[in-house]
């Protein structure tokens, strides 16, 4: 797995060193290839604090991946010294998105962002673990700022937003979300996404009986007939539309 993960920091590293010309942003990339991540970080966040470089994307980039390998350190001084370092890479990471653009960032270094929804989702899913539903909306939240076309992002970030009774911004992740989730799925082309797919069932079954326990049971039904079609097959959703 360690070899793994080293490839894969080189495949990252490689793809932004195809983006950067600028001398400073080649002394961030020469420290993270020597896995010198607090000294890498140190340099991105000068970067990120001088008024040249404070609206590119790359310094944000080298953070969030400064960030996220710090976040696997088992140097108990680094752990001692940086706190949440994966709620920080989420959080670079959306801020080198927000500051992209054309676009080229994301594009040119989709695996790196792939890799932080999973990290993001694991982190936001930790948490509903725990019962802390606040935390896990707020992650989710931090994932959409750098994946803001992932539709079950939205949808479970809508489903957690009930759980804390916040219904405004519940309605609207999911108003917006859902019928997007429905209309791909009734294209028989379709391929789930394999990062965020797996949190649509038990999103909707969540919902389908918020629906059911609140007297919404038209709305019940319509949410169960598309889940039908996210999952045909099975037998607990099938249940609980035969027992409407």
């Amino acid at each position: 797995m360690r070899f793994f993960l080293l490839v894969l920091s080189t495949c990252f590293t490689s793809a932004l060193l195809g983006q950067v010309n600028n001398p400073e942003f080649d002394n961030v990339a020469k420290k993270y290839d020597k896995e010198a991540w607090v000294s890498a970080l140190e340099t991105a966040e000068a970067l990120i604090d001088n008024d040249k470089h404070r609206k590119k994307p790359e310094p944000y980039l080298w953070a969030s991946m400064c960030f996220y390998e710090i976040s696997k350190s088992e140097d108990q001084k680094i752990v001692n010294q940086f706190k949440l370092p994966i709620r920080d890479a989420l959080k670079f990471a959306g801020k080198a998105v927000s500051k992209d653009k054309n676009g080229d960032i994301l594009r040119d270094n989709q695996e790196y962002f792939d890799l932080m929804r999973k990290e993001g989702i694991a982190y936001a899913q930790a948490f509903e673990n725990e019962g802390d539903y606040r935390k896990a909306s707020y992650t989710y939240k931090q994932i959409q700022e750098f994946a803001p076309n992932d539709p079950y992002i939205q949808f479970v970030k809508g489903v957690t937003d009930i759980r804390l009774s916040s219904m405004y911004e519940a309605e609207r992740e999911i108003k917006a979300s859902f019928p997007i989730l429905e209309a791909s799925y009734r294209n028989l082309d379709y391929v789930p996404d394999p990062i965020s797919s797996p949190l649509l069932k038990p999103a909707v079954e969540y919902y389908a009986d918020y629906l059911i326990n609140n007297n919404f049971g038209d709305s019940a039904r319509t949410v169960l007939l598309s889940a039908r079609v996210f999952f045909p097959l099975d037998e607990k959703i099938k249940q609980k539309l035969q027992d409407l």
